[in-house]
C-alpha cells in the first residue's frame, strides 16, 4: 500500500510553525492590532449596558431567588419545631443573613411582623 517514506510525510507535522500568528510586543501581528477596552468614558458605559443582565440573573432577580431561600429555611425550621417535619434537615450551606428560628417565641415574633 504505502511506503514507509510516503507514511513519514502523512503524519509529520509540515508548516506547523508557519500556521501560528506570531504575537509581538505591539500585538498579534494577523489582526495588526491591540485590545485593551474601552478607553471613554462613553465606550466603558456601552460595555457595562452590554454587560447587563435580564430576567432570572439580574440583580434584582438573584436577590428575589436569596430571599425565597431566607424563607423556605425559616419555614423549615418552623415546620421542625411544630413536630410536622422528623429526620435529616436540608444540607448545603445557609443562605447570607439566614438566623433560624429555634424557639416558638421566635416564631410569634416572626408572623407578627408579617
Amino acid at each position: 500500500m504505502f511506503s514507509d517514506e510516503d507514511r513519514a510525510k502523512m503524519t509529520a507535522k509540515v508548516g506547523a510553525k508557519e500556521a501560528r500568528p506570531q504575537v509581538r510586543a505591539e500585538g498579534c501581528t494577523l489582526v495588526k492590532a491591540k485590545w485593551n477596552g474601552p478607553r471613554t468614558a462613553e465606550g466603558k458605559q456601552r460595555i457595562a449596558q452590554a454587560q447587563l443582565k435580564h430576567g432570572a440573573f439580574s440583580r434584582a432577580g438573584l436577590k428575589a431567588k436569596h430571599a425565597e431561600s431566607i424563607q423556605l429555611r425559616q419555614l423549615e425550621d418552623i415546620a421542625y419545631l411544630t413536630g410536622l417535619i422528623q429526620g435529616p434537615r436540608t444540607r448545603g450551606a445557609k443562605p447570607r443573613g439566614y438566623k433560624s428560628i429555634r424557639s416558638m417565641e421566635a416564631v410569634k415574633a416572626l408572623v407578627a411582623l408579617k
